[in-house]
């Protein structure tokens, strides 16, 4: 796989350096460029596949732009919001492409996009779910690991960071006269969030007794691999697929409820059980780092148990 990317990007490597760089200059956030240039990798990769050498992107047909965003679908399981940003970032690599007149078309630009349900409900996991999942750390992780995969994992469930976020945390993000990190959100946004006292000395006890020793320049970063660099996002993830597919073989999990367990969901669950709590929406959004209300409005949702609670109602006297 890693060989197979390398090939694409040698072909290509004019190609994705203006891209990247057209990227940069127009400030675009260090993460969506890197979603996007691995978007194209994809792409090319699928474009490519079976040719023993690149393929002219003058010669994309629109028809195999469709083909790649079923293989999306059939194959990878990609919903239509994902495979929405990987045709707009195929849209926007074609787009740059012919401003440098490196082709002179664009054979995305007008397949249409997929269509997304509208009030869709976020998935979250119930509180005696989270015990659960939070349960079976210890069993997926090494003994060194541990705490910092409790640590990682509880700052998405109970502080809302996305993974992109752990991945970027210093040392030098922690006010430790308020007990609360600085997080990098989207669009290179920092925000405060104060951390619950539990989570907070959690955090400490794994910097000072825990933490990896860094290997040089990576000092700042709070999370360290066993190799001693900053843990990556696909690491983190794994770390939730792991714990995802112990809890299905323990039987702890329906088929159904493990759909709930994403790294992504824990921040659903964090952002879900404030709202439930009474916490009010523009807190919420403060916290969770949307610079939009309306991202914020899907987590206000009301929970079957919320209903029955609203009508437990005596109506004896009306009869």
């Amino acid at each position: 796989m890693e060989e197979s990317r390398s090939l694409i990007i040698s072909w290509y490597d004019e190609e994705l350096s203006i891209f990247q760089t057209d990227m940069d200059n127009k400030d675009y956030s260090a993460f969506t460029i890197e979603n996007y240039i691995r978007d194209v990798i994809m792409f090319l990769s699928f474009i490519t596949r079976n040719q023993s050498d690149k393929v002219d992107l003058d010669s994309v047909k629109k028809m195999q732009i469709t083909l790649y965003m079923n293989m999306l679908k059939s194959k990878r399981g990609n919903g239509a919001t994902t495979r929405n940003r990987r045709l707009t970032a195929v849209r926007s690599f074609y787009k740059c492409l012919m401003s440098y007149e490196m082709v002179s078309r664009n054979p995305a630009a007008e397949l249409e996009s997929a269509k997304e349900r509208k009030g869709a409900l976020p998935t979250y996991l119930e509180k005696d779910e989270l015990k659960l999942f939070f349960h079976e750390i210890e069993h997926v992780s090494q003994m060194r690991h541990i705490l910092r995969n409790k640590v990682m994992l509880s700052l998405m469930a109970f502080a809302g960071l996305r993974v992109t976020e752990i991945h970027q945390l210093n040392v030098s993000f922690i006010n430790t006269e308020k007990k609360g990190i600085s997080v990098l959100g989207k669009g290179n946004k920092s925000r405060y969030i104060p951390l619950p006292h539990n989570l907070y000395e959690l955090l400490m006890d794994y910097i000072k007794n825990e933490r990896e020793l860094p290997m040089k320049g990576q000092e700042e970063a709070v999370f360290i691999s066993r190799r001693g660099k900053r843990i990556s996002r696909r690491r983190i993830q794994e770390i939730t697929e792991r714990i995802r597919s112990s809890l299905i073989e323990q039987n702890e999990f329906d088929s159904w409820k493990a759909g709930r367990i994403s790294s992504h969901k824990l921040r659903h669950s964090f952002a879900t059980h404030l709202v439930q709590g009474g916490t009010d929406i523009r807190t919420v959004q403060e916290l969770l780092g949307h610079s939009n209300l309306n991202t914020t409005q899907k987590y206000t949702h009301v929970s079957d148990k919320q209903k029955e609670k609203a009508m437990e109602m005596d109506i004896g006297e009306y009869f």
